[in-house]
């Protein structure tokens, strides 16, 4: 790991790039804690459609003008991560986009576990919003093969980075213990703890 060089690349259209980083990021959060509660990965379509899904939200990400930066080592990716802005598009924009493809993504709305989806649709939202100038981290997703070598760190530290000069702070909430401990390590602060049926939620905010 010492002696590859990771660079990072911000993504800015639909090409086989970001087909990769959301292959990458679906074979990672299908056994993320919120992810596994609410969809059924147990029937053999379900991670398809769940790409197909992820797919459409991060070409409809960089249309809003959110950021999907992904991180190479030696021209294989092994991480990505989406960061998420105040949209720029209007509802107009963002149905154009959906609606072409809405129809395929029907079959995936059998494979949620419902009763757990709105369950915890609560411990995903804070009590009271942030009001200072933040972006969200919404995903951040790690080829298996270079989990535990200190990519994360890497790609944190390059986010933090990128946006210091223009946010004041960075969020996000995660339900993975592991995870939350690796945020809380680097600087992040637990602002609010919610409580699902099987797990806990953290939301935690990196200040610059």
């Amino acid at each position: 790991m010492s002696n590859n060089k990771m660079t990072f690349h911000l993504l800015k259209e639909d090409n086989n790039e970001l087909a990769q980083a959301i292959k990458l990021f679906v074979e990672t959060f299908k056994t993320e804690t919120i992810t596994a509660h609410t969809y059924n990965f147990n029937h053999e379509l379900t991670e398809k459609q769940y790409y197909k899904a992820s797919l459409l939200n991060a070409k409809l990400c960089i249309k809003q003008g959110h950021d999907i930066i992904i991180a190479k080592i030696n021209d294989t990716m092994v991480r990505v991560s989406i960061i998420k802005k105040v949209p720029q598009n209007s509802l107009f924009d963002t149905l154009r986009i959906i609606f072409p493809e809405a129809f395929k993504l029907l079959p995936l709305l059998t494979k949620i576990n419902y009763r757990n989806a709105f369950s915890m649709s609560k411990t995903m939202k804070l009590t009271y919003p942030l009001k200072e100038n933040y972006v969200t981290l919404a995903a951040i997703a790690v080829t298996s093969d270079y989990q535990g070598k200190g990519v994360g760190k890497q790609l944190l530290n390059e986010i933090h980075q990128r946006y210091k000069k223009d946010f004041e702070s960075i969020y996000l909430y995660t339900a993975d213990e592991k995870n939350k401990d690796l945020y809380s390590h680097i600087g992040y602060e637990m602002v609010e703890r919610k409580q699902a049926s099987h797990f806990s939620v953290y939301h935690m905010i990196y200040r610059f």
